[in-house]
C-alpha cells in the first residue's frame, strides 16, 4: 500500500469513528493544558552543565568542601553605619536569607556606602531565591533605603522572571497576530479554525508534556513551542489552500495528496531532531529529546484535525504568475549573479559573526538590572566573581597576595581580592580599580593559610570572561605549580564554558544532522539529483540569517543559536512539499518549464502564505523588553521570508539550469 493509499484509508478510518477520534484528541489537549499552567523556567547553573563534565564535578566538590552560595550583594549609597546595622537586623529576622554580613566601603564616587553580602539558604529552588529577593527588596523599601541589587543568582533570577513575564504575556500577542494573518490570507471560517489549532494545540501540548515530566524550560527549550506552531500551521496551509479538480474533488482524495509529503517533512525534521540526542553537552540532548517529540506533535496533530475535519474551499488567497518560470528562465543569469553576490556579502557578515554576548545586554537599557549593574560597579565594586582553590598551594600569604596583585595590576576590570579562611575569617583587599575598605588587613599580616580566594572582577561579556578565567588558571598554574585539577572554578566561568559548549556542540550537531536529513530526502523522494538539489536551497536560509547576524551586530548567544535548526526545519517542509509535487508533474506529459510552472502553481500559494502568517506574526516579539525574545522574534522572521525566498527563486533556478 502506497502513502497515498494509506493517508486515505487512515482519512476515512478517522472520519467513521469521529467522536471517539475527537474525544481523545481533546483529552489529551485538556490534559497537557492543565499542566503548561504550571510551566516554569529555570536557567540556574545546572541547567547548563553536564554530567560528566570534570569541571562541574570540580565545582559541586569546592562547593561542599567550603560551604559556597553565592549571596545577593545589595549596595547602599550614602547610608549611615546605624542605620546599616538597623537595616542588617531586619534582614535577619524578615527574611528567609541563612545569613546576612554587612560593611562599609569607600566607593571610587566618593563618600561612604553599606554593602549587604546576602546568603540563601543552601540548594535553594529558583522560586526559593525568587522569594528572598522580594523579601530583601520589601525590607528595604520598608526602611525607605537607596539600593541596587547584584550578584549572580540575582541576575538568573530577573533573567527567569522577565523571559517567563515576556512569554506570557508576547505569546497570546504573538497569536493574535497570526490568527489575523489566517483570517486574512486563508478566508475560509472553517479552514481559519483548522489552521490556528494545527499550530497551537502542538505547541500547548509540548509546553504541558515538558511541565509533567518535570522539565523547566530554559533560553534553548523555550524556542520549541513558536518553533511547533510554526511548523503544525505549515502542515495545515499546505492542505488547505488546495482547490478541487477533477481527480481530488473532497476533502479526503485532498488529504490523500498532501499528507504524504507533510510526513516525509514530518518525519525528516523529526530526524533532525533526534540527531542531537548524540551530542555530548546535556542542553542539546535535552533538546533533541523534546524537539523530537515536539516534531511529531506538529504532525500528528494536523494529519489527524484535517483527516476529521478539512473541506476544500473554492478558492485560494495567494495565485502565482502564469510567466514566473518563463520570467526567470529568461534572466537566469541575472539571478544567479544576485545570488552569488549575496553569497559574497553573507560570507563577509559570517566573518564578522560573534559568539558570546554580555549578559546585561538581555536587558534594556533602562532596565533597572542595567542599572543597578551600572551603579555598583561604576563604585568600584566588581559583581563577577572567580573563585580560587588554594587548598594544594604552599605559598605564604606575601607571596599568594603579591602574586593575584600581579595578575589584578595586568587587568584593570579586577577591583577586589577576597581571602577566605577555615576560621571563617576573610580578608578583603582593593585593586586600583576597585572601592577601597576602611581599615584593611594585609594577607601578609596574617600565619594561617587562606583555603580560597575570590577575585571580583566587572562584568563583560562571556568571551572576555572565559579568556580571563583561562589567563588566570595559566597563570597560576606557573606560579602556584602545575596540577591536573583546576584552580579556577565558580558559577561564573562554568556559565561562560557551558554557553561556549553550547555552540560548539549545537553547530557540530547540525553540521553532522545536515547531510543525513539531506540524504533521508533524496530516498523519500526516490531520487539521487532531487537529494543534491535540496542541499543547497536548504543550507543558504541559514547561512543567510548568520550573515545578517554578522552585519547588524547580533552575536550568536543561548538566546540565537537555535534560529538555524528552526529555519532549517522550515526550509525542509517547503522543499520536500516542492519536490514532491515536481516529481508527479514529471510523470506527465509536457516541457520541464510547464512541470516547474505547475509545481509553483500547486506548492507556491501554500508556502508563500506560511511565510507570510508566520514570519510577520513573529514580528510580534518586538515588542518584547526581553532582548534575547526580541533578537529570536526578529531573526525567525527574516529567516522565514528567507526561507521561501530560496524555495521559489534558489530552487527553481537550480531546476532550470539541470535541466538544460
Amino acid at each position: 500500500m502506497g502513502l497515498r493509499s494509506f493517508s486515505r484509508q487512515f482519512a476515512m478510518t478517522l472520519r467513521a469513528h469521529r467522536i471517539l477520534a475527537l474525544i481523545l484528541l481533546v483529552g489529551l489537549t485538556l490534559l497537557t493544558g492543565v499542566f503548561t499552567l504550571h510551566s516554569k523556567t529555570d536557567n540556574s547553573l545546572a541547567v547548563w552543565q553536564s554530567a560528566d563534565d570534570p569541571h562541574w564535578h570540580q565545582y559541586q566538590d569546592f562547593v561542599a568542601r567550603y560551604h559556597i552560595i553565592d549571596p545577593l550583594i545589595v549596595y547602599l549609597p550614602g547610608i549611615d553605619l546605624f542605620a546599616l546595622e538597623e537595616a542588617a537586623d531586619a534582614m535577619g529576622e524578615e527574611t528567609s536569607a541563612a545569613n546576612v554580613h554587612s560593611l562599609t566601603i569607600q566607593p571610587l564616587t566618593g563618600g561612604e556606602a553599606g554593602l549587604f553580602f546576602i546568603i540563601p539558604r543552601a540548594e535553594s529552588s529558583p522560586a526559593e531565591l525568587a522569594t528572598l529577593l522580594a523579601e530583601v527588596e520589601t525590607v528595604l523599601k520598608g526602611k525607605g533605603l537607596s539600593y541596587h541589587l547584584g550578584g549572580v543568582w540575582y541576575l538568573t533570577t530577573m533573567l527567569d522572571t522577565l523571559s517567563a513575564r515576556a512569554t506570557q504575556t508576547l505569546f497570546p500577542m504573538v497569536l493574535a497576530i497570526l490568527t489575523l494573518g489566517v483570517i486574512i490570507l486563508v478566508r475560509n471560517p472553517r479552514n481559519i479554525l483548522l489552521v490556528l489549532l494545527c499550530g497551537f494545540v502542538p505547541a500547548l501540548q509540548i509546553t504541558g508534556i515538558m511541565a509533567l515530566a518535570g522539565v523547566k524550560l530554559n533560553m534553548i527549550l523555550l524556542a520549541l513551542p513558536p518553533c511547533i506552531m510554526i511548523l503544525g500551521i505549515a502542515h495545515a496551509i499546505h492542505l488547505v489552500l488546495k482547490e478541487p479538480n477533477r481527480d481530488h474533488p473532497d476533502g479526503v482524495s485532498l488529504f490523500a495528496q498532501v499528507a504524504p509529503p507533510s510526513l516525509l517533512s514530518g518525519l525528516t525534521i523529526m530526524l533532525g531532531f533526534f540527531s542531537l540526542v548524540f551530542s555530548t553537552y546535556l542542553p542539546i540532548q535535552q533538546l533533541g529529546i523534546w524537539g523530537t517529540v515536539a516534531s511529531g506533535l506538529s504532525l500528528i496533530n494536523p494529519l489527524i484535525l484535517l483527516a476529521l475535519y478539512f473541506e476544500p474551499a473554492p478558492f485560494r488567497a495567494i495565485s502565482m504568475p502564469d510567466s514566473m518560470v518563463t520570467f526567470m528562465a529568461r534572466y537566469r543569469l541575472l539571478f544567479t549573479g544576485i545570488f552569488i553576490i549575496l553569497l559574497f556579502l553573507s560570507a563577509i557578515g559570517i566573518s564578522r559573526l560573534k559568539t558570546g554576548s554580555l549578559i546585561l545586554d538581555f536587558f534594556e537599557e533602562n532596565a533597572i538590572v542595567r542599572q543597578n549593574y551600572q551603579r555598583i560597579e561604576g563604585a568600584g565594586l566588581g559583581l563577577t566573581p572567580f573563585e580560587i582553590d588554594l587548598a594544594a598551594s604552599t605559598m605564604t600569604n606575601t607571596q599568594l597576595q603579591a602574586t593575584l596583585d600581579t595578575f589584578a595590576g595586568n587587568n584593570q576590570v579586577v577591583t577586589q581580592i577576597f581571602y577566605s579562611f577555615a576560621d571563617g575569617m576573610v580578608i578583603a583587599t582593593s585593586t586600583r580599580n576597585g572601592a577601597r575598605f576602611p581599615m584593611p588587613l594585609s594577607l601578609s599580616e596574617i600565619k594561617e593559610r587562606p583555603q580560597r580566594a575570590t577575585v571580583l572582577l566587572k562584568t563583560v561579556s562571556s568571551e572576555t570572561t572565559l579568556a580571563l578565567a583561562e589567563e588566570l588558571e595559566a597563570f597560576l598554574q606557573q606560579q602556584l605549580g602545575a596540577r591536573r585539577q583546576p584552580y579556577v572554578t565558580g558559577s561564573v566561568p562554568l556559565y561562560t564554558r557551558g554557553q561556549q559548549h553550547l555552540f560548539t556542540s549545537m553547530l557540530s550537531s547540525f553540521a553532522s544532522a545536515f547531510l543525513p536529513i539531506s540524504l533521508v530526502m533524496g530516498l523519500a523522494l526516490r531520487s539521487v539529483h532531487f537529494a543534491i538539489l535540496a542541499i543547497i536551497p536548504n543550507l543558504m536560509p541559514v547561512f543567510f540569517i548568520l550573515a545578517i547576524m554578522g552585519w547588524v551586530g547580533i552575536p550568536l548567544s543561548v538566546a540565537t543559536v537555535t534560529v538555524a535548526s528552526i529555519v532549517f526545519g522550515i526550509v525542509v517542509d517547503d522543499t520536500i512539499h516542492f519536490l514532491h509535487r515536481l516529481q508527479e508533474e514529471n510523470r506527465r506529459p509536457g516541457t520541464a518549464m510547464e512541470h516547474l510552472q505547475n509545481t509553483i502553481h500547486y506548492a507556491g500559494p501554500a508556502m508563500l502564505t506560511a511565510a507570510l502568517i508566520s514570519g510577520t506574526g513573529f514580528l510580534g516579539f518586538i515588542a518584547s523588553p526581553f532582548i534575547p525574545l526580541r533578537d529570536f522574534g526578529l531573526l525567525i522572521s527574516v529567516a522565514l521570508w528567507l526561507a521561501i525566498l530560496c524555495d521559489m527563486g534558489l530552487l527553481p533556478l537550480l531546476i532550470l539550469s539541470w535541466k538544460r
